[in-house]
């Protein structure tokens, strides 16, 4: 089995700033971008981190832009 990866989604608020964040586990990279499209909620923008490194950035409408 292969290691998960701590990984955590901030969700974007007004003016742009960070706010509340959750915690996920992935295998990679891919699995966290798409289990974090699966959670966010409609009109919702977020940014997906592992540790320090920004992976990256999820539009209101979901679209993905790489950190």
């Amino acid at each position: 089995m292969a290691a998960l990866t701590s990984y955590r989604i901030y969700y974007v608020g007004p003016g742009g700033r960070l706010r509340e964040g959750e915690a996920l586990q992935a295998s990679g990279d891919d699995e966290a971008v798409d289990k974090t499209r699966a959670l966010l909620p409609p009109d919702e923008a977020a940014e997906l981190w592992e540790g320090g490194r920004l992976v990256g950035s999820f539009s209101r409408t979901h679209a993905f832009s790489p950190g």
